[in-house]
């Protein structure tokens, strides 16, 4: 067809318009091909790292969290002082000095029991498959050595509850119950230690204002608390321990006289201001808060001198498994008041008790850390 003069894109009428060829596009040569592709496959490999041809692209953990940090740590001074332990109970004579011997017998079986509480299921398995072939599985660092005496000994479990008190205040509460609760036994066994050997100094306690977080948390894998509900639940049982012990050393403070009345009466100030503080941080955080009663029930009436003198004992060990408790529920800024407790109730303890359980106030079965 004829182009149409007021249309340029227009064939006239009449005549077959002949189509345009499009213009001929270059064909790369065989080396132009070969470069390009494998200039596109560095750029993809840059883009996901090392790769190793024919296999996925290599997992990359996440930095440890908090939970983790502290576990290592504590997993490593507990074995610091499992072979101190097991060093000094080797060359301890238990004819010449029995006393000694029952501690540290008791560290050695108790040390190890602390330290599964605190590996995963797969540690676990590595350990008793370890043990199984023969092979040590201790995490000491290359360069700690044993402790050579009982003073020594002293300084390590001493090192342990200063990092069991810190890491209570900052992991998870599902590990921070165990975790403070190995603390208390330890400086428990410390201090008997200290009294069996006349070696030694325990380290003098924090008040629970000075229980503050030591290191910073990752932001990646930060700690968790428990349900509202089991706070609650342990820190209205904490008051009502409190309020119930300052009771009991205030009926002993009457029935002795001299130092002994005033220790029972300095006690039963401490137990009561306890008591108070508890009950304000309860009211603040909207939980049940426990009234003093003005007379409490004894295990007997009239208390015979058998009862009055086990019931210091009893009523420290309630103490310890109450605060423990709450420790585990609370919030992080309510932790303080629960470890500072925990760990004072077990000093009272010291002089009072043979034995103490590997985890108070928990079954040994249970493990702070998830398998």
């Amino acid at each position: 067809m004829l182009a149409d003069p007021s249309d340029p894109g227009r064939p006239a009428p009449g005549r077959r318009a002949t189509p345009a060829r499009p213009a001929p596009v270059p064909r790369p040569g065989r080396r132009a091909v070969l470069l390009a592709g494998a200039s596109t496959g560095l750029l993809a490999l840059a883009g996901c790292g090392t790769v190793r041809l024919g296999g996925p692209a290599p997992y990359t953990p996440p930095p440890p969290g908090i939970d983790d940090l502290y576990r290592e740590d504590l997993l490593a001074s507990l074995e610091t002082c499992l072979a101190g332990a097991r060093a000094v109970e080797e060359a301890t004579d238990p004819g010449t000095d029995a006393a000694a011997a029952e501690v540290l017998s008791e560290l050695v079986g108790v040390l190890p029991a602390q330290r599964d509480s605190l590996r995963t299921g797969a540690e676990l398995e590595d350990a008793a498959s370890a043990e199984a072939a023969g092979s040590p599985t201790a995490t000491v660092s290359p360069s700690a050595s044993p402790a050579a005496d009982a003073a020594a000994l002293v300084a390590a479990l001493s090192d342990l509850r200063v990092l069991c008190t810190a890491a209570a205040r900052q992991v998870s509460g599902s590990l921070a119950r165990p975790v403070a609760a190995i603390g208390a036994h330890v400086h428990w066994a410390a201090l008997r230690l200290v009294a069996a050997s006349g070696s030694g100094e325990v380290a003098a306690l924090p008040p629970a204002e000075e229980i503050v977080p030591t290191r910073t948390v990752p932001e990646t894998d930060p700690p968790s608390i428990g349900a509202e509900s089991d706070y609650h639940l342990t820190i209205e049982a904490a008051q009502d321990q409190e309020w119930y012990a300052g009771y009991v050393h205030e009926v002993l403070a009457a029935r002795t006289a001299d130092e002994e009345r005033t220790a029972h009466e300095e006690a039963s100030t401490l137990h009561r201001d306890r008591a108070a503080a508890l009950a304000a941080a309860a009211q603040e955080d909207g939980a049940p808060v426990v009234e003093r009663k003005a007379v409490y029930a004894l295990p007997v009436e009239p208390l015979d001198e058998d009862t009055a003198a086990k019931l210091p004992a009893q009523v420290s060990t309630a103490l310890l498994d109450a605060h423990l408790a709450l420790t585990g529920a609370a919030p992080f800024a309510r932790r303080p008041l629960g470890i500072a407790a925990a760990l004072a109730e077990a000093g009272v303890l010291a002089p009072l008790t043979g034995a103490m359980d590997p985890l108070p106030s928990l079954d040994i079965t249970q493990r702070g850390a998830d398998g």
